[in-house]
């Protein structure tokens, strides 16, 4: 017990909350911050982060500041005086001066082989652009995004038809399966790091409701790629009558001559002609309505010839 001495774990993502299960058994005392709750549901109750929420039911110490540059997180951390930080998908930069709070170098478990997909949305980044796999690094944190030596990487094979929850959810018992042997080498200063090769990091932006946007005239496997990638957010959509209609689940199915993209062919089940090939429909969620079987969808349209995405989004 306590093998690993007084450590600080920032997290706020359901990626982390395996590994801090893990957590209580192996440190002397442990300190959470993970950020405030936030509204959610149509009464738009407060509801706690993933991480938060094991926190609590767990009965550790969890703490919400709103902004880790304030001066009460940066007290909560100095009265705490950590051995080590470690971070997952906290959702804020460290701060330099709490990066060198502990006599350890701090560590990040990052959902992605860095330095391929630094930033914000690993995970659908790697679903996004076609990667045959993806996995997990540990690494040092520095105070530029991401881009810290890396201590191990894991990595996973990918079957080619995952969505974002089920990978993320894949890399957090994959972290929490390697991850805790390495923070025992880490707390008796055992652990090496090498420099991540600038030369091929690519980095990802936050995703806005605009990227879900389907471009029809694009081949069906990349359209595909972005319905899995944007599960839940931001969902990828088109327009029907002037309103959204969300993809939920679909795949790929071969082309079809003589018709304009964005055409919604007959039969079942549907399938919507794209620059190559075509998008079969297998779930679909009409705007201000639960999501359907595509099928379904189509048969209350009363209509033969829909041409989806005639209207670009304001």
């Amino acid at each position: 017990m306590g093998g690993i001495g007084r450590v600080a774990f920032l997290g706020t993502g359901a990626l982390g909350v395996p590994l801090l299960a893990r957590l209580p058994e192996l440190t002397s005392d442990l300190l959470v911050i993970s950020q405030p709750d936030r509204p959610a549901g149509r009464g738009l109750a407060l509801r706690p982060s993933p991480i938060a929420a094991l926190a609590r039911s767990a009965g550790l110490r969890v703490e919400t500041p709103r902004r880790l540059r304030s001066d009460e997180a940066r007290s909560l951390l100095s009265g705490f005086a950590p051995d080590g930080l470690l971070l997952v998908a906290y959702g804020q930069l460290v701060p330099s001066d709490l990066l060198g709070i502990a006599d350890r170098p701090p560590l990040n478990v990052h959902p992605s082989l860095l330095p391929r997909h630094r930033g914000a949305a690993p995970v659908a980044a790697t679903i996004l652009a076609g990667d045959v796999s993806g996995g997990v690094s540990l690494m040092e944190m520095v105070e530029r995004l991401d881009a810290g030596p890396i201590v191990a990487q894991w990595r996973l094979a990918l079957h080619g038809r995952e969505e974002t929850p089920e990978l993320e959810a894949r890399l957090a018992e994959l972290a929490a399966e390697n991850v805790p042997p390495l923070l025992a080498r880490w707390a008796t200063g055992d652990l090496e790091a090498t420099p991540q090769d600038e030369r091929l990091a690519t980095l990802v932006r936050p995703f806005t409701r605009a990227d879900g946007w389907i471009r029809w005239r694009r081949p069906a496997v990349e359209i595909d790629r972005q319905v899995r990638a944007f599960q839940p957010w931001p969902g990828a959509w088109t327009t029907i009558d002037g309103r959204r209609l969300h993809i939920r689940r679909g795949g790929v199915g071969p082309g079809i001559d003589g018709v304009p993209v964005g055409a919604v062919l007959p039969g079942d089940p549907p399938r919507v002609a794209c620059g190559t090939g075509t998008l079969v429909l297998d779930l679909v969620q009409p705007e201000g309505r639960p999501a359907m079987p595509a099928s379904d969808w189509q048969r209350g349209l009363g209509r033969d010839h829909v041409l989806l995405g005639a209207a670009a989004p304001e």
